[in-house]
């Protein structure tokens, strides 16, 4: 399995547009090799609010493939222009302190309950 976290240090008054388009339905879901994504939030800091996605895949190779794909980039695009035809201003990516990491998962340990 491979794992990719997006970490992102976000503004208060950013963080729900962000998670509203976290939360919008993607092609993803329909991509070969991907398993699921989870949205975490920590919002214990006054100023600003963490970020973290995580997304699972069933190997690199599939997350490259989607990263790649034109369903990947139209995305970002078909949301930008859903966002502005709605009247909510689109999230300025650069504002969002981003940064990736990507991972190799080498075991897991699961409960035995």
């Amino acid at each position: 399995m491979y794992v990719v976290t997006r970490n992102m240090k976000v503004a208060k008054n950013l963080t729900d547009a962000v998670l509203e388009d976290l939360n919008h339905k993607s092609a993803v879901v329909r991509s070969e090799g991907f398993i699921r994504r989870d949205v975490l939030l920590n919002s214990e800091d006054e100023e600003f609010d963490l970020i973290k996605v995580v997304i699972y895949w069933k190997d690199k190779d599939s997350m490259i493939t989607w990263q790649g794909s034109k369903e990947h980039q139209q995305g970002h695009i078909d949301r930008h222009k859903e966002r502005k035809a709605s009247g909510k201003e689109p999230v300025n990516r650069k504002e969002l302190n981003l940064t990736v990491e990507d991972f190799e998962v080498m075991f897991s340990l699961e409960s035995e309950l």
